[in-house]
């Protein structure tokens, strides 16, 4: 029997006994035998070293301190029942708060697709967003001031799990300004090697704690390439715009973020043949937490939209 169940149960013994004055009674009438319920009785003064019964009275009636302990154990169970029941309502009838942790630069591309979706399903559970960098967001996220965490691989920190959202291509941007700079004569140019286009040559990058960036510094180093790093930002809005406008340095962005800004037909898109260099978009959670409903509805439905992109 758990502790709130015993003091329930005691709960039912004492306004038994204040009610009948008399403890067989109090025990027929709660189908208990009288030796049992005394001998609860008598543990439970034992242990509060107050008695709570007058028992030299008859009809036994509870003393002051009985009445006080009854009136307070009462209030005390009434609130963790309001508690419990509370509870099993956000659970059940999807209320409650769910905080998401994304980085500035793909809450506008992801979210659109998540949001609308979820909010017609759980209209009663408030959302809440938090925009940082990655590394940030993954701290916050283990420090369980995130529920989950929208970002790109890769996720450094070991506290986390993750599923995988969406996969897509990465693309190079290279401006007319630009040294390696070639006409297109097409929209996207696929290429087995992107070297000549960047090493020793000016690009933008985003700031060192983005996710994205550890991916694109990953990919530069495995391949022995040292570009000309000319600006870091914050957005890969803001360096897809500045080559759009002929900046003299070329950026790389994931397919979804190029898709958004309007074309440019000076600009050249360069994409990989090989799938070394792709954007794996994941939706994370603390490792090892129990997950609620609406946060096991939110996974699902990133996964399902992730699949169908």
């Amino acid at each position: 029997m758990t502790p709130l169940a015993k003091d329930k149960q005691f709960i039912a013994i004492l306004e038994m006994v204040a009610k009948l004055g008399n403890i067989t009674a109090a025990a027929e009438a709660l189908f208990m035998t009288q030796p049992a319920v005394s001998k609860i009785i008598q543990q439970r003064e034992n242990h509060l070293e107050t008695r709570l019964i007058e028992r030299r009275h008859h009809p036994l009636q509870l003393t002051y301190a009985g009445e006080y302990y009854l009136q307070r154990l009462q209030h005390i169970t009434a609130q963790y029942d309001s508690l419990y029941h509370g509870l099993a309502t956000l659970n059940e009838a999807g209320h409650g708060r769910l905080t998401i942790g994304v980085t500035q630069s793909l809450g506008a591309q992801i979210l659109p697709q998540l949001l609308p979706q979820y909010h017609a399903t759980y209209p009663n559970v408030e959302l809440r967003l938090v925009e940082y960098p990655s590394s940030e967001v993954e701290n916050e996220l283990a420090n369980d001031n995130l529920d989950l965490y929208i970002g790109v691989l890769p996720v450094d920190n070991h506290k986390i799990h993750y599923q995988l959202f969406e996969r897509e291509p990465i693309y190079l941007l290279v401006p007319p300004s630009h040294p390696a700079y070639r006409k297109p004569t097409k929209a996207v140019t696929v290429i087995n090697d992107c070297r000549d286009l960047i090493d020793r040559q000016p690009l933008i990058l985003e700031n060192e704690n983005s996710g994205f960036q550890r991916l694109i510094a990953e990919y530069l180093a495995k391949n022995n390439i040292d570009p000309q790093i000319v600006l870091r930002t914050a957005s890969l809005d803001t360096g897809i715009k500045l080559v759009q406008h002929n900046f003299t340095a070329a950026t790389f962005v994931p397919y979804s973020v190029w898709q958004s800004h309007p074309a440019t037909a000076a600009l050249a898109t360069y994409q990989l043949a090989t799938t070394e260099l792709q954007s794996e978009t994941v939706i994370a959670y603390k490792r090892d937490r129990l997950l609620t409903k609406q946060e096991k509805a939110f996974i699902d439905l990133a996964v399902a939209v992730g699949r169908g992109v």
